[in-house]
């Protein structure tokens, strides 16, 4: 059997779907002998399409399909009649439709309620479930692209189809609000509305070519109370009665009940299953990633700053790092509170126990600016750089090392930034150890080391050796700009940088540098590609927020709402992806347990895989996700992973400035946040959040599966792996027949020769290994 692979896992939604009995309809030997039909789970169809070839009478209802990317066979909704048959519904509703990667709802109410007043509230098959259904290939090689089926009237009785086929969409999403490209646009128009209308290709969402039923827009405005819909011109007007086909609450387009079909043309015979070796089949291998539900609110901060100032600059949480099970927070906040409604008269910087969430109340330093950067060191100390001047009530500017236990300055090292410039401050923005060096940038012009060193000249950015204390002054490069972000890497060949700077000590480089370890010269040129090229911006065109190492390549971030990824052999790009419409990417973090870069920006709207221009990212794009603030892209291919896909709001829309993993695996991101979506609903969760690693870890698989046979039922029994609760999956030969969920045994309609295995599943959507095979014996065997 060719089972899918994690990254295509179709999720829990369809789970549900084969797991509402105990066990799912089974066909009789009889059945098993007739041809597809698709009207039982042993008999199930790859596709709308092949029932309705192999039998052109059958009706438009609820349907067995299964394919060999899908764990189950599941029910789905065939429209049988329009334009040859063959559609298969992956969405229907009013008003009120998501663009998430997750879609909406409980698939089964697809297959079992898909039109009427009752159907209004829309249900989205989650994205991982069109895919299988289409079998792995991508939603622009449908042949007959996508099709919504739209009452033109209040009543219901009148629809219009209209197709497209979405173009340069590696797999499903549902960011139909994108501009995106599309072609073979065509409306079918119901007798009466006038003529359809049809063009070979747009770029669009997906079209809008008059004001009335030849319009297709799929959106969200103040006049709908911003609920996404498929909408039709401006003179084509709604209602807010409770049953109206048409809905508009105010004098807006209509937004028309719709339903969204595909037609893939597969075949069991096509669809490539393939043959379970005696052995049977190992788990299956999820990728860790978070959960996209944040964890329950135990402490925020104020939506309040402490310095008075509002804006991108002076979000109340814009650092995090973790020293000795300790993770620290710091930004721009005048206190916390609790979610039991204590509040601490705390700012700037906090901590938090690691393991349970709790506020560690020994630590309280004070300071009089908000901070930029934390690093947790390898002696067990918290390094601090920001805009500050005074913490503890004594004289520091922009840097400190501080005592993670009581806040107090530590004087290890008398490491000492400045700013000798009359025109800014002292501002220590990054902070990284690497190597036997801590190295900082930002803003400053001089740095000191241990007791024995003077001030010398390093401008914005320096290097300590963490043995000794002391400056390196053989690294001494010299920035004509802020350094946002230092990133060095972990086979100590190179030291990247980014910000606002255009030179280093003479050398041109924009926005990015690549320097060499010795003297933090250039290495080589990082001629890059800029995503928006205005001589208007003048020097701030293109700057970076943030660069990350990430082993054979980099990565980095910053305006024009772009994140990319290059080679570290020659620099040249990647991979890249653009948000729009959304804003700049401000933060990357790298968690190299799981081989992720999580990217944080100022963005709400979408995201376009290998978009590389700011104006025109369809252009080159392969995908389009959902983003929201944070998202996280794979290591190695810059691809952006969309099963993460948290939903968080901020109080300005200046986003996520900070994004780490501690050792538990808990992903924290900070910024402008106020509220998140948490498993039990929305949370008021403000400055920062946290998600813990998603469960992927299977149930222990089951042993000793044995089958017996009278000659008409095969019986089969097992011996379960866990002493928790379980449910588990039977495969009789390439495919799943059933799902059990109570007990350890399963009957099923007597087949020669027939080779079965069973492993767990749980509501997580892990699958364990499968037992060995286990052969059913022939008639004649078990009759003598």
């Amino acid at each position: 059997m060719k089972f899918r692979s994690p990254l295509a896992k179709i999720g829990a939604g369809v789970l549900a779907l084969a797991t509402t009995a105990t066990a799912l309809p089974v066909a009789t030997a009889a059945e098993t002998a007739q041809k597809i039909d698709g009207k039982t789970s042993a008999t199930a169809a790859a596709s709308c399409w092949e029932i309705k070839q192999l039998d052109p009478a059958s009706n438009s209802g609820s349907y067995w399909l299964y394919t060999p990317q899908m764990e189950a066979p599941a029910q789905f909704y065939c429209d049988q009649e329009t334009n040859g048959g063959g559609w298969v519904m992956i969405g229907r509703g009013r008003e009120g439709w998501t663009e998430d990667y997750m879609g909406k709802g409980k698939a089964d109410d697809l297959a079992t309620n898909p039109d009427g007043t009752d159907a209004f509230s829309p249900v989205q098959l989650e994205s991982k479930t069109v895919d299988a259904l289409m079998g792995g290939k991508s939603p622009s090689s449908l042949e007959d692209g996508l099709r919504f089926k739209r009452a033109t009237n209040a009543e219901g009785t009148q629809f219009q189809n209209a197709y497209a086929k979405r173009m340069n969409m590696d797999r499903w999403s549902w960011t139909l609000g994108a501009k995106a490209n599309w072609s073979g646009i065509r409306f079918d128009n119901p007798a009466g509305l006038g003529t359809g209308y049809s063009i070979a290709s747009t770029v669009g969402n997906v079209g809008d070519w008059d004001s009335r039923y030849n319009a297709l827009v799929f959106t969200a405005n103040k006049g709908t109370n911003w609920l996404n819909a498929f909408n039709f011109g401006y003179y084509i007007r709604g209602n807010t009665s409770a049953t109206s086909y048409l809905w508009s609450p105010t004098s807006v387009s209509a937004s028309a009940f719709t339903q969204v079909y595909v037609r893939p043309k597969l075949t069991q015979d096509s669809a490539g299953f393939a043959t379970i070796a005696d052995t049977g089949l190992s788990q299956e291998e999820q990728r860790q990633l978070p959960s996209s539900y944040s964890s329950k609110m135990q402490w925020r901060t104020s939506l309040e700053s402490a310095t008075g100032n509002v804006g991108e600059m002076n979000t109340p949480v814009q650092a995090i790092a973790e020293v000795n099970n300790t993770v620290f927070t710091g930004g721009d906040f005048k206190n916390i509170s609790s979610a039991s409604g204590e509040t601490v008269d705390q700012s700037f910087l906090a901590g938090y126990d690691v393991n349970t969430g709790d506020l560690v109340r020994t630590f309280r330093p004070t300071f009089n600016g908000q901070i930029k950067a934390l690093e947790g060191l390898s002696n067990g100390k918290l390094a601090v750089g920001g805009e500050f001047t005074q913490v503890n009530g004594q004289d520091v500017s922009g840097f400190v090392v501080l005592d993670p236990v009581t806040g107090e300055i530590d004087r290890t090292y008398d490491w000492v930034v400045q700013n000798r410039l009359a025109s800014d401050i002292t501002r220590v923005k990054t902070i990284q150890e690497a190597n036997g060096f801590l190295y900082i940038g930002g803003s400053f012009t001089h740095v000191k080391g241990n007791t024995s060193q003077a001030f010398e000249y390093s401008r914005n950015a320096a290097r300590f050796n963490m043995s000794n204390g002391s400056v390196d002054w053989n690294w001494n490069p010299e920035f004509n700009g802020t350094v946002n972000g230092i990133s060095a890497s972990t086979d100590q060949s190179n030291v990247y940088a980014a910000g606002y700077f255009t030179t280093n000590r003479g050398e041109a480089t924009w926005k990015l540098a690549n320097m060499n370890t010795t003297d933090g010269r250039l290495k080589m040129p990082w001629n890059w590609k800029l995503s928006y090229d205005n001589a208007m911006q003048g020097d701030r065109k293109g700057f970076q927020f943030d660069v990350q190492d990430a082993d054979s390549s980099v990565f980095a971030g910053g305006a024009e709402h772009l994140i990319a990824q290059y080679n570290k052999a020659d620099l040249s790009r990647m991979s890249s992806s653009i948000t729009k419409r959304g804003g700049d990417f401000q933060d990357l973090h790298r968690d190299a347990r799981t081989g992720v870069i999580y990217g944080a920006c100022h963005c709400e709207n979408w995201v376009y895989q290998n978009g590389d221009l700011h104006d025109n990212p369809w252009s080159t794009s392969t995908n389009i996700n959902r983003i929201r603030m944070v998202g996280a892209f794979d290591e190695k291919t810059g691809e952006y992973l969309p099963d993460f896909n948290p939903m968080l709001t901020g109080q300005y829309g200046n986003g996520i400035w900070e994004s780490f993993v501690d050792s538990t695996g808990v992903l924290w991101v900070g910024g402008d946040i106020s509220k998140t979506l948490g498993a039990s609903g929305t949370q008021d969760t403000v400055g920062f959040a946290r998600y813990a690693p998603r469960d992927i870890t299977p149930a222990a698989a089951p042993n000793n599966l044995t089958v017996t046979t009278d000659g008409t039922t095969d019986k089969l029994q097992w011996q379960s792996g866990t002493a928790g609760k379980t449910a588990y999956q039977v495969l009789r030969n390439d495919r799943v027949i059933a799902t059990v969920t109570n007990g350890t045994a399963f009957e099923v309609p007597h087949v020669d020769g027939a080779r079965y295995f069973v492993r767990s599943v749980d509501q997580a959507g892990n699958y364990s290994a499968t037992t060995p095979v286990a052969v059913a014996p022939e008639q004649a065997s078990a009759a003598a």
